[in-house]
């Protein structure tokens, strides 16, 4: 029998791990002898001394730390004066060398930890002096991933601040007391190195201290924190200790959720007790907004929005002050709200002076690494049978009997997940599974109720059969459905299933079941009360598990929330982070459709992350990427919802140059569909009928040097889905047709070959068709195109009018690219790059519908569905603007944003 393996290294082991990370090159990957022989070497001192298995995990775990690599990411910046470098030599770095060497010691690797030196370096500069006069105020955004690491970024800048001179920091998290208490621990921890949760306030300020975190390592100073993970700011608690900011020698932290009373509250507190005689305060403030896209953006053209105003008003009284927002969607409304230029450079909040985005470290498990063409683990399961427990329209109080069989094949996963981790090194002690299904709160808990009952279940039989020898235990049926999940998820994942039934035991048995929602409290997911042994948990939550929130341990999630809105997806995904020593154990379960919309996003984030790069390169400023992001095809997803309340219409701006747009989205109606057919027959007539050129080394039909004029009327007549946002094919017309752009004036028109037998189009016009799986909506009249993840057509398509040459050319433009290094496909939008001639794709489409009751077509027809691809155009006219009907797409939209947005009611715990 195999001894248990070690999990806590002792003293000696973890001085021994940060003495050779932090002994090592920073500059490059360190070898494997260079480490071992640095760590041998060491061992031999008595404060290094360690047993042979312990040497063996420190060396594991150093293998792992110093191949880790964070580039310092791109910034887009506004007219402005460094100024750190030449105050250095006067900065003590005090908070912040205590904070890097706890970034050590917890296991980070030195080039990570240089990195983030470097960046938040970078970020600090391009912030407000403290001590200077002129510059101010300073308006910025931080773009990183979701679950990336923000709050180390943040943490470190906070720091730096800190001993650059900032005199208050106010860090504002989202909406929940869950959220901001879990980023008051982590401040706690990296910043004020006291647990803030032990502190007892009274008029003679005495303070029972607990020092962690940073505190651990040098306690001579503590920054003061006026909020604690038990309570948001009370100005009456302050107002007990006659506090006013100029008497604290150290800098003080305010950790604040978004709540219009508490923002409130806390300006008028620091008015009253802290302002001059002309109602400023004189000191240098740095304002952190943590998911900076989520309360703080004014959403309304009519009125600020009560927290944008609040947080607007709170600058104001500081002339000195440094707004930086965080935030993990880079299509975040900041962007793209204001409907004119001047309203957004105007806004308050908008970054102004500059916009960073960071570079997630190597061994970050993002959106492209899980969801994108070239994904690095294997976990998506499809949920196809959640329909009868939780059907759309379902309502709050509705009552859910039973879950599906997905549903509890992922907690059983979860269940041997537990199992193989103990048997593995170095594992997190708290395990977490996610449920989200809905943001009904009464959902949520009967989900919760179910789950438990069954799971109380499985661990009496563990607890009575998984002693017993393999071929007695499996006669039982919990042990034997355990059996086959292993054999299904984890047979070759380095153990035996004799080992893991032999853990599940001490693994499971630990498990709870609990709702996270407004109703249950934020406390319910308290890890830190759990620092010793663990919390091994199955959160059922809805839009409290949506955002900001981080489950450690996360690795098995079941997902069953149908949007399209990119950045509710994106918030949504918890799964998003470090999975280290257990990335293979990660499993998702998820629809289809909510799969394919993730493999959009990951294209159109890192699409965003490089146009960063490319505007820094150009030296241009954050207003050019602001209007960048409101023209991009996608933002519109954004800008609908947040107009969606008050608008009849809008005008959205697309950019389409060097741009590939499709019609993945379908009208499901009978006649759209008979008159898209009839539309693309006439298109074909009047084609042939004109006799333009065929371009013959093609097997399949491609005519060259079609006018615009033949183009524009096709577009007329096709009729585009509402939702095809990116896709308007009547206002795509009215735009080719007025410019003035020479390269619009002829066009390639394809119908790409397909694999299902060939029909007669058009007279003596014989055409194939291709083959797509669709997803029937009849909620939103739709037929998604899913195949090749809600892509009609192919990379090849893209390449229809090149020449070799300038495939070759557009390939070699893309592996120059240092993010595109490894992967192995090129993507057909980066033919635009030297596409000429603009390309007018026909996908002739035949359904499979699969289980879905919906009527086939004829065999002499097709669904007919659009691509175009343009070169790129002159300045002026690279960009179409055109209204949406906001009365028709709120109402094929309503669900999905209330579903988001929430029925969880703030959470308020306000004291005056």
């Amino acid at each position: 029998m195999n001894s248990k393996p070690v999990d806590f290294l002792s003293a000696n082991a973890q001085r021994l791990e940060v003495a050779v990370s932090t002994s090592l090159a920073v500059d490059r990957v360190p070898t494997e002898l260079e480490i071992f022989g640095l760590a041998s070497a060491l061992r031999k001192i008595e404060m290094y001394a360690v047993s042979d298995q312990e040497f063996d995990i420190v060396i594991k775990k150093l293998h792992v730390a110093l191949a880790v690599d964070m580039g310092v990411g791109s910034y887009v910046v506004n007219e402005h004066d460094p100024w750190l470098q030449a105050r250095k030599a006067q900065i003590n770095p005090f908070y912040w060398g205590r904070y890097k060497t706890d970034l050590i010691k917890q296991g980070w690797g030195a080039k990570v930890v240089n990195s983030l030196d470097k960046v938040t370096d970078e970020i600090l500069d391009l912030m407000g002096n403290p001590v200077g006069k002129s510059g101010w105020p300073r308006r910025g955004l931080v773009m990183g991933d979701v679950q990336s690491g923000k709050t180390s970024n943040y943490t470190g800048l906070i720091c730096k601040a800190a001993d650059a001179g900032y005199k208050l920091v106010i860090l504002l998290t989202g909406t929940l007391e869950s959220l901001r208490r879990q980023t008051q621990e982590r401040l706690d921890s990296g910043f004020v190195g006291l647990d803030s949760s032990g502190v007892v306030y009274s008029n003679s300020r005495n303070r029972k201290r607990k020092e962690i975190g940073v505190g651990l390592i040098n306690a001579t100073r503590s920054a003061g924190v006026f909020t604690s993970t038990v309570a948001d700011f009370r100005a009456t608690t302050v107002n007990q200790l006659g506090f006013r900011l100029r008497d604290y020698n150290e800098p003080v932290l305010l950790v604040v959720k978004k709540n219009k009373k508490i923002i409130e509250n806390l300006t008028e507190w620091l008015k009253d007790f802290n302002a001059e005689s002309s109602g400023k305060i004189d000191l240098p403030l740095l304002l952190v907004d943590d998911e900076a896209d989520n309360a703080s953006i004014n959403t309304s053209p009519k009125k600020a929005t009560a927290i944008n105003s609040g947080i607007r008003t709170l600058l104001n009284i500081f002339p000195k002050s440094s707004y930086v927002g965080f935030t993990a969607t880079p299509f975040a409304n900041v962007f793209i709200n204001p409907e004119t230029t001047n309203e957004m450079e105007g806004d308050d909040l908008f970054p102004r002076d500059f916009i960073y985005a960071l570079d997630a470290p190597t061994n970050y498990l993002g959106a492209s690494a899980i969801f994108g063409d070239e994904s690095r683990v294997d976990c998506l399961q499809e949920i196809s049978d959640a329909e009868a427990a939780f059907p759309k329209g379902q309502k709050s109080d509705s009552p859910v009997d039973c879950v599906p069989d997905s549903l509890m094949e992922a907690v059983k996963c979860f269940l041997v997940a537990n199992a193989i981790m103990d048997l593995r090194t170095g594992m997190p002690k708290h395990r977490s599974m996610l449920i989200n299904v809905s943001h009904f709160t009464l959902i949520q808990d009967q989900v919760k109720d179910i789950v438990d009952f069954a799971l109380r279940g499985v661990q009496d039989d563990i607890r009575s059969y998984s002693s017993l020898k393999v071929s007695e235990a499996i006669k039982n049926n919990t042990i034997n459905e355990l059996r086959d999940i292993f054999v299904k998820h984890y047979s070759n994942h380095g153990c035996t299933w004799e080992q893991v039934q032999r853990t599940l035991a001490t693994a499971v048995l630990p498990i709870e079941v609990r709702s996270v929602n407004q109703k249950s409290g934020g406390a319910s997911l308290n890890y830190a009360l759990y620092k010793e042994n663990g919390l091994r948990v199955i959160a059922v939550g809805g839009n409290s598990l949506a955002r900001g929130l981080t489950l450690e341990g996360l690795c098995v999630s079941y997902f069953y929330r149908t949007t399209q809105m990119y950045d509710a997806l994106l918030q949504m995904g918890r799964w998003f982070g470090y999975r280290v020593g257990y990335e293979d154990l990660l499993k998702i379960w998820m629809p289809e459709e909510t799969i394919n919309w993730y493999s959009l996003i990951s294209e159109a984030t890192d699409e965003l992350r490089g146009e960063v790069r490319r505007m820094q390169l150009s030296r241009l400023k954050p207003i050019d990427f602001g209007l960048r992001v409101r023209s991009h095809p996608d933002s519109l997803i954004i800008t609908a919802r947040n107009k969606m309340r008050d608008s009849e219409s809008i005008v959205h701006t697309l950019s389409i140059s060097k741009e590939s747009l499709e019609s993945a989205r379908l009208l499901s109606d009978s006649n759209a569909i008979s008159s898209n057919h009839k539309a693309t027959q006439a298109l074909v007539k009047k084609i042939e009928a004109s006799n333009f050129q065929v371009d013959s080394k093609y097997d399949f039909p491609v005519w060259i040097g079609v006018s615009k004029a033949v183009v524009v009327e096709f577009l007329n007549n096709f009729i585009s889905h509402p939702l095809n946002l990116k896709l308007q094919s009547k206002d795509l017309a009215d735009f080719i047709g007025g410019s003035n752009d020479s390269k619009l004036d002829s066009w390639y028109v394809a119908i790409p070959r397909g694999s299902v037998s060939a029909y007669e189009l058009s007279p003596g016009r014989m055409v194939s068709r291709r083959s797509r799986k669709i997803e029937v909506d009849l909620d939103k009249q739709s037929l998604l195109v899913n195949e090749k993840k809600m892509r009609v057509g192919s990379a090849a398509d893209e390449k229809i009018g090149l020449k070799e040459s300038d495939i070759v050319e557009a390939e070699q433009i893309f592996r120059e690219n240092p993010k595109n290094k490894d992967k192995k496909n090129v993507p057909g939008k980066a033919y635009n790059e030297v596409r000429k001639f603009p390309l007018l794709l026909i996908h002739l489409v035949w359904p499979e519908f699969g289980d879905q009751k919906y009527t086939p077509l004829s065999a002499d027809s097709s669904l007919v569905a659009i691509g175009l691809s343009f070169p790129e155009l002159i300045a002026g006219s690279q960009k179409m603007t055109y209204q949406i009907n906001m009365v028709e797409l709120r109402s094929l939209l309503a669900k999905e944003v209330s579903s988001f947005e929430g029925d969880e009611d703030e959470d308020e715990n306000v004291d005056d």
